[in-house]
């Protein structure tokens, strides 16, 4: 199977090629902004370095969210647009299970948490690559509470967002580092069933910036 990974979740733009497992090409760049101008060429580049056309993609997996909401929407766009296109199947892949996939632990339950700004968290529980708490948003005090009720194990923490979780003293923090890797994306939109339709966004609350209101007219 060749699959494409595209990822514009948080602060990076990356696209990675696999085929079978074995990696093909990887496109990274850490970025704030400028997701939707960067993701075509770096696709791009990825199918020129793996010597592949488009048409040859079975799967593309793509990160969808939580993160940031116009990040979470421009891959989401680029990957649904992509399947039409080629008839690749697109699978969704949250960014706290990437995180989590990314790290080996054996005999413990890996905790992602990532800064959702506003004094909250985005965070997600899982345990040998199921999900036993599903992301969600919360002040840390409530993460770090929902995060040890649906614990069985020891807890080992991956994301920028685990030193926001005060006196978590008992959790191994593996990882810091929120930056998702496209070739764990990848992998596991290949390991994951056939998808009976495209994936929704995971916005777990409404987007920071609001629309503008009208004008009350004056009397």
């Amino acid at each position: 199977m060749l699959t494409l990974a595209i990822d514009t979740a948080l602060q990076r733009c990356s696209a990675a090629i696999l085929s079978e497992g074995a990696v093909l090409s990887v496109q990274v760049e850490d970025r704030e902004k400028g997701h939707a101008e960067r993701i075509a060429p770096m696709v791009a580049a990825a199918f020129a370095e793996a010597g592949i056309a488009p048409t040859d993609i079975d799967r593309v997996g793509v990160v969808i969210g939580p993160g940031g909401f116009t990040g979470v929407r421009v891959a989401l766009s680029f990957a649904r647009a992509f399947g039409l296109a080629t008839g690749a199947d697109v699978v969704g892949v949250t960014s706290l299970e990437s995180l989590a996939a990314a790290v080996s632990l054996a005999d413990t339950d890996i905790a992602g948490i990532i800064d959702a700004r506003r004094g909250q968290v985005y965070a997600g529980l899982y345990r040998s690559g199921e999900c036993v708490v599903a992301p969600f948003v919360a002040e840390p005090a409530e993460a770090r509470m929902r995060i040890e009720e649906g614990a069985a194990r020891p807890i080992s923490v991956v994301g920028g967002g685990a030193s926001l979780l005060a006196d978590h003293v008992s959790w191994n923090v593996a990882c810091v580092d929120d930056q998702i890797d496209p070739v764990v994306v990848a992998k596991l939109a290949a390991l994951a069933p056939r998808p009976a339709g495209p994936p929704a966004p995971l916005y777990l609350r409404a987007p920071d910036a609001k629309p503008p209101q009208p004008r009350r007219k004056k009397p």
